[in-house]
């Protein structure tokens, strides 16, 4: 019999295949996009769908693009990029998305993500992204309601270097088969140079200088007067 967390990972599994067939600030302008938008098969879907969306009204799905050799998606994904979206209102879910290694360029001003309607209970799933290195979301300053799901990832690192607890209030996150921590040597901006440029907080035991990646420390709301 199969215990209660391997049905409910299979459970998450089947729900990913299925789903095949408090703001720092409001943004002042640009396009809602949606209901949901769902980005799967042809990475030139993401143009069509997304350019000059500000908010994303319902959830933002990315899955199942692939590329044999990875080149010629990475070289798309090193200059695709979608400065205007700030918001999605209900979860952003990546799902084997082949020569996508950041979402630093992809995302770079995604700051809310408000999981008004969730996937299985998560606002943020990452689950068998083979290419990617790092979550890179510099921006994000706030997930609303819900939890993450981060699995089966082999090359993602720049996971301990972010507090989670600094953008949500849910601890049922579900971080494992990532890289190893002892693989990444994930270094934050300035350290090497002896002048540590981000923030240190503790966040599961572990007292440390916070960033998405090399070049992105990790940031919060400023506090109101």
């Amino acid at each position: 019999m199969k215990s209660g967390i391997e049905r409910d990972k299979l459970t998450l599994f089947w729900g990913l295949l299925l789903s095949v067939s408090t703001l720092c600030m409001w943004p002042a302008g640009g396009e809602i996009c949606g209901l949901n938008v769902d980005i799967r098969n042809d990475i030139r879907e993401f143009t069509r769908l997304l350019e000059n969306c500000t908010v994303v009204e319902g959830y933002l799905q990315i899955l199942l693009i692939g590329d044999k050799t990875n080149h010629l998606n990475q070289e798309v994904f090193r200059t695709l990029s979608f400065p205007k979206l700030t918001v999605i209102t209900d979860y952003l879910l990546l799902f084997r998305v082949s020569g996508l290694d950041s979402l630093s360029t992809l995302f770079p001003n995604l700051s809310v993500i408000r999981g008004r309607n969730l996937f299985y209970n998560y606002a943020l799933v990452i689950f068998e992204m083979t290419s990617l290195k790092d979550i890179g979301l510099y921006s994000l300053r706030n997930i609303t309601r819900g939890a993450i799901l981060i699995e089966k990832n082999p090359e993602l690192c720049y996971l301990n270097s972010v507090d989670w607890s600094l953008i949500m209030d849910n601890n049922n996150n579900f971080i494992v088969g990532n890289k190893q921590t002892t693989e990444c040597g994930d270094v934050c901006p300035g350290i090497m140079d002896g002048q540590p440029e981000c923030i240190k907080t503790s966040f599961n035991d572990h007292y440390s200088h916070r960033c998405w990646t090399a070049n992105h420390c990790q940031k919060v709301c400023p506090k109101r007067v």
